[in-house]
């Protein structure tokens, strides 16, 4: 007979609490700059991923934290099974470690490129001479991981896409990896030295990207997921994240 939903919880708690009595929340990890994804205002984590997943969360009755870091620090401590992780993308290489969600969030991974040095893209290979920068520790797929290890892509990594938009700004890396839904003037007009009329997108996206919830395969919780993406689906099928999506969008 499948586990019931109280049962699942109790599984949840022991899990969380080890050795000690002392219960634990269930930790959250994810960027902290990727406006309007996953942000912080007042020392509150907010965003199109970061409240759909509260309100999952808070529909699977648990307690839970969730704490925004540079991404790399984020992944590396889900890796470490100290959590979950939100906005992560799927590649081969991760699904040996996680178990996914299914998509919380959709959306074009686009070329950022400052205004006046404008390339033709159509696919990859016309990235082969380039220098592209991204955040450390991004996977955008397999193809995107295969062309990093062939060197038919040159990556230059950042920990603030403020700072890889500085780059871009100085000539010194010639696009950026950014979701479409990133509000690139917002970012700009809070780094000083950046302008945000610097920047353009190139018209052909990079490609089609989801943002998932991992939780490392050491911790057995595909039940949690499983129960993660029944919420995500009546979200999605009701229309009950239409106005989270539209409050970041617009």
């Amino acid at each position: 007979m499948p586990a019931s939903k109280p049962l699942h919880l109790i599984m949840l708690l022991v899990l969380l609490c080890g050795p000690t009595a002392q219960a634990e929340v269930f930790r959250v990890f994810g960027a902290y700059d990727g406006f309007p994804k996953y942000f912080e205002q007042d020392g509150e984590a907010k965003g199109i991923v970061v409240d759909i997943s509260k309100h999952c969360l808070n529909q699977m009755q648990v307690l839970y934290q969730i704490q925004l870091m540079p991404w790399k620090r984020a992944y590396t401590m889900a890796e470490r099974s100290e959590g979950g992780v939100i906005g992560l993308s799927i590649s081969d290489e991760r699904l040996a470690l996680f178990d996914f969600s299914e998509p919380i969030f959709t959306e074009h991974v686009v070329l950022v490129v400052q205004k006046g040095r404008e390339f033709a893209y159509q696919n990859i290979i016309d990235l082969k001479d380039k220098l592209i920068g991204a955040t450390i520790g991004t996977s955008y797929g397999t193809v995107y991981d295969e062309a990093v290890a062939n060197g038919n892509m040159t990556i230059v990594g950042f920990n603030d896409t403020r700072s890889g938009l500085g780059m871009l700004q100085r000539g010194r890396i010639d696009a950026v990896l950014l979701g479409s839904s990133v509000d690139i003037r917002r970012l700009a007009l809070s780094w000083p030295g950046l302008n945000p009329d610097a920047f353009t997108t190139l018209p052909v996206p990079f490609k089609s990207d989801s943002k998932h919830m991992g939780i490392a395969k050491s911790l057995k919780m595909g039940w949690f997921l499983e129960q993660f993406n029944q919420c995500l689906k009546n979200g999605y099928d009701t229309g009950i994240f239409d106005p989270i999506i539209y409050q970041y969008s617009n």
